[in-house]
């Protein structure tokens, strides 16, 4: 009973891990595409399909949030700079109907 605990408990935490690592990197890279940048925009477009880069879009919503408050929200706070909008049907647009 004790090593099934064990088992379930280091196959979560690896499950945490996993979402945790790949969240940031898809977050950053769609904050890095909506404010423009031409090689994240280059980056999803060879990583992703459309409906891959959808699918991961909600899975790490709250990753794509927090990603977006850490790139954009907080920057622009201290030096009082204008940050790019949250707009992910922009990003779905700019990426897959502009090619």
């Amino acid at each position: 009973m004790i090593t099934m605990f064990f088992w379930f408990l280091h196959i979560a935490y690896a499950l945490v891990l996993i979402y945790l690592v790949l969240g940031f990197i898809i977050a950053f890279e769609v904050s890095a595409a909506m404010s423009g940048g031409e090689l994240a925009i280059r980056w999803l477009r060879n990583h992703f399909t459309y409906h891959e880069l959808y699918w991961s879009v909600i899975i790490f919503y709250p990753m794509l949030k927090l990603g977006y408050f850490l790139l954009e929200i907080l920057p622009s706070i201290f030096t009082r700079g204008i940050y790019c909008s949250f707009d992910l049907d922009y990003l779905f647009d700019e990426l897959f109907n502009h090619q």
